[in-house]
């Protein structure tokens, strides 16, 4: 479980996420996630879930971390790059709204 842990802690700062980000998630304070970190609480299958879907990893990339269980497709990346467009585009969308005002 410790590595399962540091791992969740390693994931949470390469994404740049506060501990106060996924508390706020599990619906817990940041002393009470913090715990679970340290270790001074038992931590449950269920909130490494919920942790999982706050980091937007699957729990078994968390325990291989870094390593990545299955590793994304080509598909998958050009998805994220239209995704990437589309965000750009309404982005832009939006600042010729607001330049209409």
């Amino acid at each position: 479980m410790e590595k399962i842990l540091e791992n969740i802690e390693a994931i949470r700062r390469e994404k740049h996420i506060k501990q106060r980000v996924i508390a706020e998630g599990l619906g817990i304070k940041q002393p009470a996630y913090s715990n679970y970190i340290n270790r001074e609480s038992d931590i449950s299958y269920s909130r490494i879930l919920h942790i999982s879907n706050i980091l937007g990893v699957s729990v078994v990339d968390i325990i291989t971390y870094p390593e990545k269980w299955a590793p994304e497709s080509s598909t998958c990346k050009r998805c994220k790059e239209k995704d990437e467009l589309i965000k750009n585009l309404n982005d832009y969308i939006l600042l010729l709204k607001a330049g209409k005002k």
